[in-house]
This record gives C-alpha cells, structure tokens and sequence, in this order.
C-alpha cells in the first residue's frame, strides 16, 4: 500500500487510494491507511470532502524507490491514469451546472494528479487517454485561466495521429454530443472529431501567438483553410466549443465578412442545432464581442440561470451593464457590474473579479464625478487585475488611464498606458498595441501635443489595419476622429481640411454603437473626442469648406480613410517597427518625437511647444483659459454634451455663477 501511494502527486482521497492502491489482493484501503498514519507514514488531514491522505517528501521517495523494485509502477500508474481520466471526463458537465462551484474545487484539488495522468499517457504514447483528459480538462483550465496547461497539453494531444485538417483527410460528419460522453477506446468518427477538437483547442489556446501569426503567416492561413474545408453548415459540433472556432476561421480567411455577420451565424446555428448552455454561450459571445443593445446578454443570462451556471451568469450580467452603459443607462449598468464581480466571486472566476470591479467604479465615477472612494476602487482593481495577465490588466488600465485624463491628469493617464504596454507579452497582437496607441494619441491632445499625437496614430493605424479590420474595424475607425481633433489642433496648411474629411469618415463608419468588447473608449470619452474634433475643424474652415470636406470624408472606405491619416499625420517622419515586450514605447522612432521621461515613457514630460507651431491654433484657442472671450456654445462642446437649447440654457447658467472658472475646469 505504502509504496503505490508513490503515483499520487498532492495527495489523495480516500476513494482515489482504493482505485489505485487495494491491487489484485484486494486488501481494505481505509485500515491500512489508518495503521500507516498511525505510524506517521502518512499525512492526514480533514477538508469539506472527507480525509486526504499523502506521503511526506522522503517517505514518497522512499515508496518510490520500493514501487519501481517491486516491478509494479506500470500497472498501478496505469490504474492511476484510468481513475483520473474518468475523474475529469465524468465531472467535466458538472461544470455548465449548478455544482460549477465545487467542481471547480474539485479539479484544483486534484490538479496535479490530473496532470500526473497526463504525464503517464503521453510517455506511454497512449493517444486516446490524453484526449480525452484534454477535451475533458479545457473547460476547467479556460474557467480557472490556466493558459499553459491548456496550450502545453492541447500541443501535445495535437502531435499524435494524422492530420485531421490534412488534405487527404476526411471532411467531418455529423457529430452530436461530445467525444468524452464515454470513455476511449474510440473509433470513426468520434475518433476523428476529437482529434479535431484538440488542434483546435491548441490553436485557440495560442490566445495572441496565434493572432499574431495570422497577421504574419501564410502558413497559418493555409492552416485555418483546412479547418474552414473540414466542417460545413449545419453540423450540430460546430455550435459547440471547440467546434465554433470554425465560424471564426472562416472570418480570419476572408470567407464572411465581418465579426457581425460571424457571430450571427453562430448563433443562429446554436438555436437551430445546439443545446440551451451552447445558446447562451454563443448569445454571450455576441453580446461582448459585436453587442449593441442589451437584449443578446439578457436571453443569455436567462439561459444561464435556467442552467444554474454562476460563471455564465457574471459575464453575462457584465455583458449586459456593458450595453446599459452604452445607452447611457448608468444606474443599471452599475447594478449589473456589482452583480457580476459578487457572482464572478461566488463562481471562483478570480481573474473577473477585478475587471467587473472595475467597471462599476467606472460608472460610479460618471454618476458621481469627484467620488474619491469610487477612484480608489477602480486604482485598486487595476492593479488586482495585472495579476491575471495582460488582458485583465488592460482592461482596468484603460478604464483609470481615461478616468485620469478626463479629470486632468494626463501624466497618471499615460502611466497607466505605458504600464498596460509593458504587460503586454512578445505574442501580443498587433491590434492591442495600436488601441492602447491610439488612447496615448488622445491623451497626446489633451496635452497640446499634435505631433506626438498624430506620429502615435500613423503607427496605431498600422497595427490595426490588419486583424482588427476583420474581427473589430471600429477600433481602427476610432483613430480617424481623434486624428481630425489632432490635425485641427496642429493648424498646418490643409490639416483642417484632411481633419474635416477624417471626421465625415469617422461618422460614417461608426455605425449605431456596435462593437461590444472592442471598443476602445467609454462613451464619455468617444463623445468627447468628436466634440472637441468638429470644435477645432469649424473654427479653423469656413462653414462651405468644412461642409464639403466633411461630405467628401463621409464617401470614404474605411481603408481610404486609414491611409489618409496616415499620409497626412507626421509628413516625413521616420515610423519604424516596435520591439515587442519591451517597455512602456518600444518603436524606434525618430528623434524628438517621443521625448523620454519617466523610465522611457516619455508621455509625461511637458507639451512640446515646438509641436504647436509658432501661431495659435483653434483648439489653442479652445484652451485659452483666462485670455479671449468664449461663448455659451463653447462651454457645451468642452463639456462633450450635444448642443441643445437646454444644454446652452446650462452653459449660460454656469457662465453666470463662475465665469471664466465654468470654462477653465472643464479643460485639461
């Protein structure tokens, strides 16, 4: 008994040692271990499942030494890796359900005895076994964040047997259910969906090494094509994880158009061929990644309750405070933030926690500006959020670097941007260096600095013209205003007019709002944006002038329109590749664009005034504090209202109490 207790890695439970250990004498498990921790031999100890069980380190080795003499590691390793495979195969639903919470537990308890199985299968080259612990395992290690287990054993899994995306491969059949619904040996096509299944799983467990191969790769294209040959419409594993990643390769290899048009056929597919948990989780996907109102998260949070699923129910609350928020519904979007972390945390999703959190101090700060407490809980939550990786990190950075310039402090802002950059990994994609580059563009703005601005945005435009002109174009269609609000401000000779034709394609393409989780700005700051962008144009072009530049812009393709910001941004100056992962700017830029302070930020030192030119400009004018008259229109527009008679009836009522001061704290 002592010396097969040696396979276990963390310990065990009483059932698990009577798997593994009673052997073919069928010797009483629980009477033995009780004489062995008698004889401190083995460690005991309570926890809310029973009695657990291990060796201390020196004993283990000893039991090992003892295991390999007595010739009988292979049998109870493989006995082992049979227990655990159906451990994790048969408790793998029970994570869609209403015992999400203690299965959760329960995978993290016997994590590494279930990686211990996976270890034992691939030396003993026994493909159908690390299937089957993958499929059986990827839910649990997407739930818990565990991104190495999933891309190290989905690799692995991939390396046996043929290709199933080869060109000689069979195209799929009709498979419902899942390969795990019973356990290996397999054969047909089961054998084949899961062989499927696990590449992939390994391509999407690439996370940002695959976007970014897809961006540089021809290799991986041609990949993505097999996926995209190997399925067709109205196969009932398509609408079910990880089959849905075939939807996405064909909107990677050009086959639909758009991330609209991908996940709208997902859906569909999930209603007509997939079960209530694949609908809410396709509804979800839609809602984060392409929503617009909040119906799509409400019918998937509805979903998600009929099922009990505490994980499903935070992201969709999330989802839906997301579409509330963008309505301008803030008291219900802050309901559904702090419901979503309060769940996120009943459900043990960690890394959510501090994203929802940071979200509703965000709101919370929009409905009660100057709340001091709201500003330490979103300080808080971003920097809880950088524990979990660069995309958790980011999303509370971007959410306080915006809170920052909104009230001012555009050197905290660009502190929390060059910090967002440094999380970022070597397999970033592209298209997150060029958002968080186009948010330092507007900070840029805020600070007067146009040139910096507009070399900021040309290198935004090129990291996004690529994969985010196919999964999220508005992140590339956000530039073009701030690129109008920077070429109005700089005031060189046909900046405004390019200024004025960027923003007529900015409205034209924005659309009603869509865009869900890829959206760069809260709506305070993309109305902000706009404002101040038409502001400086119509003060620097006659109004026949801005109008017709504006209608030409409007005309605009959203291709043409990144390639007039780009020609007309920083005329001359040298743009050259960054170094990925390395520091808050790392792009070898030209001298004096990117003025260095602060460990190479170089966003927090002062404007150059250089870049402003020797004669004001309109939005210096805009900015002119104590100096020059300015009207009740002026102080609306600083304020990113619309122009109404009640905002004007505000602005003169404010005008009447502070004067000038109604102005100047407005303005950065």
């Amino acid at each position: 008994m002592l010396r097969r207790l040696a396979v276990f890695t963390g310990g065990c439970d009483l059932e698990a040692a009577e798997a593994v250990c009673a052997g073919a004498e069928g010797a009483d498990v629980l009477d033995v271990l009780g004489a062995l921790v008698d004889k401190s031999l083995v460690v005991s100890a309570p926890e809310e499942s029973g009695m657990r069980f291990r060796l201390l380190e020196t004993v283990a080795e000893y039991a090992g030494e003892r295991l390999d003499e007595a010739g009988e590691r292979a049998a109870v390793e493989r006995a082992h890796l049979t227990y655990y495979r159906e451990l994790a195969r048969t408790t793998d639903p029970a994570l869609r359900g209403p015992r999400q919470t203690l299965t959760l537990a329960l995978f993290e308890r016997e994590h590494d005895n279930l990686r211990a199985a996976l270890r034992t299968a691939l030396a003993a080259g026994a493909e159908q076994e690390v299937l089957c612990l993958v499929h059986s395992l990827s839910w649990f290690w997407q739930l818990r964040n565990h991104q190495q287990d999933s891309r190290a054993w989905s690799a692995a899994a991939s390396a046996f047997g043929p290709d199933p995306f080869g060109p000689d491969a069979p195209p799929a059949e009709p498979f419902p259910g899942r390969c795990h619904d019973v356990p290996p040996p397999w054969t047909g096509e089961r054998l084949r969906e899961a062989r499927r299944g696990v590449r992939l799983y390994a391509l999407a467990a690439q996370g940002g090494s695959g976007a970014t191969a897809l961006e540089r790769e021809a290799e991986v294209r041609a990949r993505l094509g097999g996926i995209v040959a190997a399925y067709r419409p109205g196969l009932p594993q398509t609408c079910r994880q990880p089959g849905t990643v075939w939807f996405f390769a064909r909107l990677m290899t050009g086959a639909l158009t758009g991330l609209d048009e991908t996940l709208a056929l997902l859906v569909a597919a999930c209603r007509a061929d997939g079960d209530p948990w694949d609908l809410a989780f396709a509804l979800l996907m839609r809602a984060r990644l392409a929503g617009d109102g909040p119906e799509e998260a409400a019918e998937a949070l509805a979903l998600f309750e009929e099922a009990r699923d505490a994980w499903g129910i935070a992201e969709s609350l999330a989802a839906r405070g997301e579409a509330y928020e963008r309505a301008g519904r803030l008291a219900e979007a802050a309901a559904d933030f702090g419901r979503a972390a309060a769940a996120a945390g009943d459900a043990g999703a960690r890394s959510q926690v501090p994203v929802f959190t940071a979200r509703l101090a965000a709101v919370r700060l929009r409905l009660r500006p100057g709340d001091t407490e709201a500003e330490r809980l979103l300080a808080h939550a971003a920097e809880e959020a950088a524990q979990w990786g660069a995309e958790a990190a980011g999303s509370g950075r971007l959410l306080l670097a915006q809170h920052y310039a909104h009230t001012g402090r555009t050197g905290l802002a660009q502190e929390q941007l060059g910090r967002a950059e440094q999380e970022f990994g070597d397999h970033t994609p592209a298209m997150f260096w060029g958002l968080v580059g186009g948010m330092r563009a507007w900070a840029d703005c805020l600070d007067g600095s146009y040139d910096r601005a507009l070399d900021r945005l040309a290198r935004a435009v090129d990291d996004l013209e690529t994969l985010a002109h196919l999964v999220a174009p508005y992140l590339l269609v956000a530039q073009f205003a701030t690129g109008a609000w920077a070429l109005g401000g700089r005031g060189r000779s046909g900046d405004a007019r390019a200024g004025a034709r960027l923003l007529g394609a900015y409205d034209a393409h924005a659309g009603g709002g869509r865009g869900g989780g890829f959206r760069p700005y809260t709506p305070q700051t993309d109305t902000l944006i706009r404002r101040r962008a038409e502001a400086v144009l119509r003060a620097a072009l006659a109004p026949e002038a801005y109008d017709a530049e504006y209608a030409a812009g409007a005309a605009l393709p959203v291709g043409e329109g990144a390639g007039l910001l780009r020609r007309t941004a920083v005329p001359g100056a040298a743009r050259g590749a960054r170094m990925r992962g390395g520091g808050a700017d790392t792009r070898m830029a030209s001298a004096g664009t990117h003025p260095q302070k602060h460990g190479g930020d170089g966003m927090n030192a002062e404007p150059d005034e250089m870049s402003r030119g020797d004669v004001p400009t309109p939005d210096r004018l805009l900015h002119s504090g104590s100096e020059g008259e300015f009207t009740a229109e002026d102080l609306v527009l600083a304020s990113g209202r619309d122009v109404t008679p009640e905002t004007l009836a505000w602005a003169e009522r404010r005008m009447a109490e502070k004067g000038r001061a109604s102005l100047d704290e407005l303005l950065p």
